[in-house]
């Protein structure tokens, strides 16, 4: 009894040993039960795969000699990676409803050359499945021209018609030049659509950040002519533009007619953002000035990757693809330990650059991890790299905004500082305005050698005493000066010895006048006085004596002669009432002063040389 009891247990135990062994390959090749009811299936758990060796095999060799199909049991099992050979994948789906419904089968990755559909389909029986055969071949891809695909949409999609209780048999072929990430799903066609429109929303959104960030600091760079702008724009444009091939909405809007040198323009896009990164971070951390030994290692890391852009575009496209990973790797590893040393040697602006860096490779990492089925598949995971991106965009953004207000305030600065040494040249200038305007003034109405009013001058005073005396009611006297005798002085000593004469007698009328009272040399030997607001009790005859005593007065020459003059006076006057002018006023003293001359004897009295 115990022995059987024994037996019973050995074999249970082996039965759930094998159970377990063969429960996945069991669940690997149940038959999908679409109802709908449920609004999506991922395909990974009900796909089997093999690895197709000859690059021309048709759907006919493939079912002419039948191929060793590996099941598979999760999202990263179909993350192929860079595999050389084409990949097919095999999966049934059975329509579980009474009623013809319609699916939809979405590949998630969008970056996959050729992707060609075959629908295998069978009628149910009461006996048996009926023969199966060949319905219908759809094509898609990213190298596929828009009016050839299945569906005109950015991943490889196609419709799926299934009949009551009708049970399909789908081959999917898969080419592609770079990595082989297939997982894939079937939809209903309104969550196809809703989640399309949800994904499109917030990929124009991505757009038009890139695009809005661009042109923005494309157009500081104009303003500014600060390069670490215009860096940022191209770094912004060759990322975009790589990110618009990836995703497939360059190809679906713009470029269909490239084909398969869609991913070639995908290796192109992202080794130029490396290169154009890498000179943006040279400029956004100032490493010639504060780390020059970086400096130069970016300076030989940008030429490695001015090399790749070339190589890009005469190599193979796998080869290509292989390069950009290679150097889009090195440019965030090399830019990202570039920033922590700056940030260590307090480099302004370089903890946020850091930070904003820190954030792009983590949603990279997280759109790998989840290519690796590490994490689950949602909206996250899947646009990582593109929300990692527009974050550190953003932040860059933030940070090149700060160094915009900063080269504001610097130049505001600037601009107050050269109007305010304009406003000092300018109150500088003004000022020798002024003196030089003076001094013009004073040789235009100035006697060079006397230093008293010349002619001009003298019409000038003449002018304005001769309206106040006319304002105020005064009484006005001009006294003409004519020296006697002085003739003789130039003959004598010469014309220095005569100019030295009159500049002495301007001197001493000058200390005679009252303060108010104009002097001016006439003429050669003459001289006139206009003295206003002349007082009853200033008896003019008063007046001419004190001038007569003081210009008789001897005169030492610079040779140590001694030499006097005398002077015949012509006196005329007017009241506030009269109409008189300075010409009327010459013409009368200047009669008086012949009448004087005519009258009096002048007397020149010479001296001995002084002791």
């Amino acid at each position: 009894m115990h022995a059987i009891r024994l037996t019973a247990g050995v074999y249970t135990g082996l039965l759930l040993l094998l159970a377990v062994f063969f429960m996945p390959w069991a669940q690997a090749s149940t038959l999908l039960s679409a109802s709908p009811s449920q609004a999506s299936y991922s395909l990974a758990a009900y796909n089997e795969f093999w690895h197709a060796d000859e690059a021309s095999l048709t759907i006919n060799d493939l079912l002419a000699k039948p191929r060793s199909f590996k099941p598979t049991h999760h999202a990263e099992d179909l993350n192929f990676g860079y595999t050389r050979g084409d990949v097919w994948l095999r999966t049934q789906v059975r329509n579980d409803s009474p009623i013809p419904q319609r699916w939809v089968v979405e590949f998630e990755y969008p970056f996959l050359d050729y992707v060609t559909l075959y629908t295998f389909r069978q009628q149910l029986s009461k006996v048996q499945l009926s023969e199966v055969q060949l319905s219908e071949v759809q094509i898609s891809g990213s190298a596929v021209p828009v009016e050839r695909r299945a569906l005109a949409h950015r991943q490889a999609v196609f419709p799926l018609e299934l009949a009551a209780f009708e049970t399909v048999t789908l081959y999917t072929h898969v080419a592609a030049s770079g990595s082989k990430m297939l997982s894939y799903n079937l939809l209903t066609p309104k969550t196809f659509y809703t989640q399309n429109d949800q994904h499109n929303f917030w990929l124009a959104t991505y757009f038009g950040m890139l695009l809005a960030m661009g042109l923005y600091n494309l157009l500081l760079f104009f303003g500014f002519k600060e390069r670490v702008f215009l860096h940022y724009s191209l770094f912004v444009a060759g990322f975009g533009l790589a990110i618009l091939a990836f995703n497939g909405i360059g190809t679906l809007m713009f470029w269909s007619f490239l084909g398969e040198n869609t991913s070639r323009l995908v290796a192109l896009g992202f080794t130029f953002a490396s290169t154009m990164a890498t000179l943006f971070a040279q400029s956004f951390l100032n490493t010639e000035t504060y780390c020059p030994r970086w400096h130069q290692i970016l300076n030989t890391f940008r030429s490695y990757c001015w090399l790749a852009v070339i190589a890009s575009l005469l190599l193979p496209i796998p080869a290509a693809l292989h390069l950009m990973d290679v150097t889009g790797f090195m440019a965030a590893l090399l830019l990202l330990i570039c920033g922590g040393y700056c940030s260590l040697r307090r480099v302004p602006s370089a903890r946020l650059f850091v930070f904003a860096w820190s954030v792009f490779l983590l949603g990279a990492g997280t759109f790998a991890l989840r290519n690796l089925g590490v994490l689950p598949a949602n909206f996250i995971t899947l646009h990582g790299i593109q929300i990692g991106s527009a974050l550190e965009m953003l932040l860059l953004s933030f940070a090149l905004a700060s160094r915009f207000n900063k080269l504001k305030r610097q130049k505001e600065r600037a601009q107050a500082a050269m109007l305010t040494a304009l406003k000092k040249q300018e109150a500088v200038l003004e000022q020798k305005v002024a003196a030089r305007t003076r001094a013009l003034e004073h040789l235009a109405s100035c006697d060079m050698l006397t230093g008293l009013l010349n002619r001009h001058g003298l019409a000038h005073c003449a002018a304005e005493a001769l309206e106040r005396n006319r304002q105020y009611n005064q009484r006005l006297a001009l006294l003409m000066l004519d020296l006697d005798r002085f003739k003789p002085i130039n003959d004598c000593y010469g014309h220095e010895a005569g100019d030295f004469v009159l500049q002495q007698i301007a001197k001493r009328i000058a200390h005679l006048a009252r303060t108010g009272d104009h002097c001016a040399r006439f003429g050669g030997d003459e001289f006139v006085i206009i003295m206003e607001n002349i007082e009853p009790d200033d008896t003019l005859d008063n007046i001419q004596a004190r001038v007569e005593e003081a210009i008789r007065s001897p005169i030492k020459l610079p040779c140590g002669e001694r030499v006097s003059v005398s002077v015949s006076i012509g006196v005329s006057t007017c009241q506030g009432t009269d109409d008189a002018t300075l010409e009327s006023l010459l013409r009368e003293a200047d009669s008086h002063m012949y009448t004087v001359k005519s009258r009096q004897a002048v007397e020149c009295y010479r001296y001995g040389s002084a002791s």
